[in-house]
């Protein structure tokens, strides 16, 4: 099986996902991953142009067919919540790309579920929701129930499966909505889809 969202290369292919512009030309160049270009919340307030960066956005989608954008969301953690206006204006430019280009798109996501949810229901609303995935889905059977509702899928790594809930978080969640990711951790992949396996099968 594939890993859904990673930031490192894995043998077993999989989404390989941008934190910032100056990653994309080494994701685009590398062998058996599928590429995402994005920009991380994290680092949204570094983007100075937005302009530049939309233009940027659009090229590389267009010059990549079978690319994927991200990652990208909204962080109101203490640490980064002072960046979220920066963050907001481009994940509205992440998401603009995405539904253009008919591509799937990673998101991040702390503590700003809410306002996430209500900005994908907007663009549900005006026709222009891209296909979303969640990844690292911690969320309430509530939250997880909204978003399955637009659509969304969720991936989810080796610190989610681990948690003493985990089964009784994601048991609502489809199948087929519901998949394994490294993330920053390529090293617990095994682990993660050893744990994963496990819990289908208890299902």
């Amino acid at each position: 099986m594939k890993d859904y969202h990673t930031h490192h290369v894995n043998p077993a292919g999989g989404s390989l996902c941008a934190v910032t512009m100056a990653d994309w030309p080494g994701i685009a160049a590398t062998q058996g991953m599928t590429p995402c270009f994005g920009v991380h919340p994290w680092h949204a307030h570094a983007v100075q142009d937005t302009a530049e960066f939309a233009f940027a956005l659009d090229d590389y989608l267009y010059r990549y067919p079978t690319a994927e954008v991200g990652e990208t969301g909204l962080d109101a953690s203490d640490k980064h919540r002072h960046t979220l206006e920066a963050q907001r204006l481009l994940l509205h430019l992440h998401l603009g790309a995405a539904f253009r280009h008919e591509r799937l798109v990673h998101l991040h996501c702390v503590r700003a579920h809410a306002e996430l949810l209500a900005i994908l229901k907007e663009r549900a609303r005006c026709n222009t929701l891209p296909r979303v995935l969640l990844h690292a889905w911690n969320g309430s059977h509530e939250l997880a129930r909204e978003f399955l509702a637009l659509g969304a899928i969720f991936s989810v790594g080796f610190r989610e499966l681990a948690h003493p809930r985990a089964q009784e978080r994601y048991a609502r969640i489809p199948h087929d909505r519901l998949f394994p990711e490294s993330d920053d951790a390529p090293e617990t992949w095994p682990r993660t889809l050893a744990l994963y396996r496990l819990m289908r099968g208890e299902w």
